[in-house]
């Protein structure tokens, strides 16, 4: 089986992640996959892919319509001759189909985000997305039941699949090398380590974050609060600056280490105004470690009641309160990181994850061949 992968791009994000994961369990199992990008970028998921080597191919371009792409994108396809195509984000999902259609090629979409699309071009994209997907797409797939159930009313001629990522547990690191990293990082590795991890980008909360943190520390003035994630770190970098806590908050930028980071922390949190089932979480969760997060996406069924606390988004004084609750109480924090840890080892194998994954890649090839004249 041949299949190739669209994707938005290949910037740091989950959806890389998971693009990744996807390629990796395809070399086990055999099957040639080839990731195609609509954009230039470079990120650890690109080195990943190249160490893997695996074939990576830009298309991109200034506009999200260009015929002259489209048309290119489509000859590729057929040329290529995949056996089906799956596609990850907006732009993929609404250029993929469309370019399969034209090629004579299944095509898999992938859902990821819960989004109420904010903004009217954000809203359009979303109209505009659905609508191919339900005329196009042979198959559909969400990261999880909280995000399939957010696009299934625009979707009524096709029934989403479900399959939720699994998420590997790491190793833990031994006492001495967990000391020297926090120290590291914040300088002392007695002071409480709040982490969190995600790009830099206003739908993460991190004004959010940061207005509550400015709480925290005033009950909890040895807490320190470290920020992984790529983009622009002007903006917060001068809240922190105007907050003075310059020498409390650390802006760590796209960090290749982010399993490291989690495990010589001791509570993550996330600020984030909507998620579908973000992979920092899971990964945090794998770590040990008890979540603070905003009830968004599917976040509530990933943590379950015993892993964390739940917060409604765009509310950083209830946020400040979640964190301050259980930095005050280590013993809980510990009882959350151990079944956050469990419910995390409890999802599917990635084996099993990657069946799931052939499986629909199977339903949508038959069910262009049934199409077929």
């Amino acid at each position: 089986m041949r299949v190739g992968q669209i994707i938005d791009g290949m910037g740091p994000g989950g959806a890389q992640k998971l693009l990744v994961q996807l390629v990796q369990q395809a070399l086990e199992h055999g099957i040639e996959m080839v990731v195609v990008t609509l954009a230039h970028a470079r990120s650890s998921a690109v080195d990943e892919l190249e160490r893997l080597g695996v074939r990576l191919v830009e298309f991109p371009s200034r506009r999200l319509f260009s015929p002259a792409r489209l048309w290119r994108l489509a000859r590729f396809v057929r040329n290529e001759r995949f056996d089906v195509v799956q596609c990850h984000l907006t732009y993929a999902n609404i250029l993929g189909p469309l370019a399969g259609r034209l090629a004579g090629v299944p095509v898999v979409a992938t859902l990821r985000s819960t989004s109420q699309h904010q903004t009217r071009a954000v809203r359009l994209r979303g109209h505009l997305e659905h609508l191919v997907l339900d005329r196009l797409a042979c198959q559909v797939v969400a990261v999880g039941p909280a995000v399939a159930r957010a696009h299934q009313p625009y979707l009524r001629s096709r029934r989403i699949t479900v399959i939720v990522r699994p998420t590997p547990l790491p190793a833990c690191l031994d006492d001495r090398e967990r000391a020297g990293l926090r120290a590291g990082l914040v300088g002392d590795p007695a002071r409480p380590i709040v982490v969190a991890v995600g790009r830099l980008s206003p739908e993460k909360g991190y004004d959010d974050l940061l207005a509550a943190f400015l709480t925290v520390h005033r009950r909890h003035p040895a807490a320190a609060l470290i920020i992984a994630g790529s983009g622009d770190p002007h903006e917060l970098a001068g809240r922190i600056g105007a907050g003075g806590l310059e020498k409390d908050v650390k802006l760590l930028g796209d960090r290749r280490d982010v399993p490291r980071l989690l495990a010589a922390s001791d509570l993550f949190v996330m600020a984030s105004h909507w998620e579908g089932l973000p992979s920092a979480v899971g990964e945090a969760m794998a770590a040990g470690l008890p979540v603070v997060a905003t009830a968004v996406g599917d976040v509530p069924w990933l943590l379950g009641d015993a892993a964390g606390l739940l917060v409604p988004p765009h509310q950083p004084e209830a946020l400040a309160a979640a964190l301050i609750e259980l930095l005050d109480d280590p013993p809980r924090r510990a009882a959350m990181g151990q079944a956050a840890r469990s419910l995390v080892a409890g999802l599917h194998s990635p084996a099993a994850w990657f069946d799931d994954h052939l499986a629909v890649y199977r339903r949508a090839m038959g069910a262009r061949a049934e199409a077929a004249p």
